[in-house]
């Protein structure tokens, strides 16, 4: 690691990951949560079971401006339904400070293949112009999915498998609510952020308890003896 020389010592800077450069100025915006509910006749991506496993990737994009060119927007992505060309996800996105000039939601939803790269079924797309105090929001609206921004392979596939399933093709949609929860409650509005839900999962592991140096006392089955043993630590495996 490299150090400045300040009389006679060297003054160590923070590791990987620290930018001081600071957020451009913006009013505070609006708090929002996003729902993505369903999705309704997706493309078929598999002949074999003329289904998909299908989840979705949302990117949302705002009239900010950016600490960096290259910074990446704000993205959520749903659980994957397997096996199926309706699935309902009902995942939440809570995410702050969204401008009083609205925002662009593009919707890219992928069939998951852990044996080979995951195929795009098509983009939708949820734009609104302007946001203020009164805004209603968006209840369980069906968003057009555009299959022609799909991979080719999918939209040949998804052809050949309507006409050997008998399913007609309707078109394919996602069903999308969006919240107005307030204003954010914050004194600059630069950066949007994500609020949550976080998620935790709970791992009892016995490894933790012999490393931390906890145990307790349990009885033996006869009652008789008393065993110390190495406690089961619950430890936190992810936060999303």
């Amino acid at each position: 690691m490299k150090g400045t020389l300040t009389g006679g010592s060297t003054e160590q800077k923070p590791a990987g990951g620290f930018d001081s450069t600071p957020f451009p100025h913006a009013p505070p915006g609006y708090t929002l949560k996003f729902t993505f509910h369903r999705g309704i006749n997706l493309p078929c991506a598999d002949f074999g079971s003329f289904s998909s496993d299908p989840y979705t990737v949302a990117q949302l994009n705002v009239d900010i401006p950016k600490r960096h060119k290259q910074d990446n927007n704000l993205t959520f992505r749903t659980p994957t339904v397997r096996k199926n060309r309706d699935p309902v996800w009902e995942s939440e996105w809570i995410v702050a400070n969204v401008p009083a000039s609205g925002f662009q939601l593009k919707c890219t939803v992928y069939d998951e293949d852990a044996a080979d790269h995951d195929d795009k079924l098509g983009n939708a797309y949820v734009e609104v112009n302007s946001i203020s105090g009164h805004w209603n929001g968006i209840k369980e609206q069906s968003f057009k999915v555009k299959k022609r921004t799909g991979s080719k392979r999918v939209y040949l596939f998804g052809n050949i498998a309507a006409l050997a399933s008998g399913r007609l093709d309707v078109g394919s949609h996602l069903v999308i609510s969006v919240e107005f929860l307030g204003k954010t409650p914050s004194e600059e509005g630069g950066q949007v952020y994500t609020v949550g839900p976080n998620y935790w999962f709970k791992h009892f592991s016995p490894l933790i308890g012999r490393l931390a140096g906890t145990k307790d006392e349990v009885q033996s089955q006869n009652g008789k003896k008393t065993i110390t043993r190495y406690k089961y630590v619950p430890l936190p495996l992810l936060a999303k």
